[in-house]
């Protein structure tokens, strides 16, 4: 058999061939790079979002240290009251009672017991009282009060700061003139301000009662005094 001759037809259609396989050679391995490095990049980009995912729940996730609560919120275990006449307002505890005839009279007397106040307040003997003082006779009042005198014997005075008002804080203790029986405890706040200044008492009335007890409700009810 003879040697086939290459023809310069032959030449060409196989250059042809050869530059088309060597095209599509190229095509592919250029398609697969693009989808290999997308394919990449779209890795990267999902941890990049799963990693900012994991920074965001770790944010929101709430601390305990962090929760507060304002100082406007009342406890269930106390009771609001307001005496618009003369324009402050306190908390007591839910479990006693306060009640008036008069709206100047409200929120000035209070008892761990239900009472009726009388027609002559000046009758009615409840552990805790409020009065208001006139501010003219506020020096004469403290006088009476942070000194010894017929009913009372003093045994402590001290000048505190509640609420940025000046207060005295006074404890005595009962002569037995009048009608409160000799050697029963008295603690009194004595409040200053410019408009209606107010004493807060706490008088024992009864050997038996819990004097710790009701001296720190009176103490509370000091500090958490409000004017409006």
């Amino acid at each position: 058999m003879k040697d086939r001759v290459l023809t310069l037809a032959d030449f060409k259609r196989n250059s042809k061939f050869i530059a088309i396989f060597v095209f599509l050679t190229i095509w592919a391995l250029t398609f697969y790079q693009l989808g290999r490095h997308a394919t990449i990049g779209e890795f990267f980009k999902v941890r990049e979002s799963e990693n900012q995912n994991e920074k965001n729940k770790q944010v929101e996730i709430p601390q305990p240290y962090a929760d507060s609560q304002t100082g406007s919120i009342i406890s269930s275990s106390v009771k609001l009251c307001s005496n618009t006449f003369y324009g402050f307002e306190l908390a007591y505890p839910a479990d006693w009672f306060t009640t008036y005839n008069t709206d100047n009279q409200k929120c000035t007397f209070f008892a761990p017991y239900s009472f009726v106040v009388p027609e002559q307040t000046d009758k009615t003997f409840v552990p805790i009282k409020i009065e208001v003082v006139k501010i003219e006779e506020w020096p004469s009042t403290v006088k009476f009060f942070e000194n010894p005198n017929d009913f009372q014997n003093i045994i402590s005075v001290q000048n505190i700061d509640i609420n940025g008002k000046s207060v005295k804080k006074i404890k005595a203790i009962s002569t037995g003139a009048g009608n409160i029986q000799q050697g029963f405890d008295k603690l009194s706040f004595l409040v200053l301000d410019p408009k209606n200044p107010l004493i807060l008492s706490y008088q024992q009335l009864d050997k038996n009662e819990n004097t710790s007890l009701s001296e720190g409700v009176l103490e509370d009810m000091t500090n958490n005094l409000k004017y409006f």
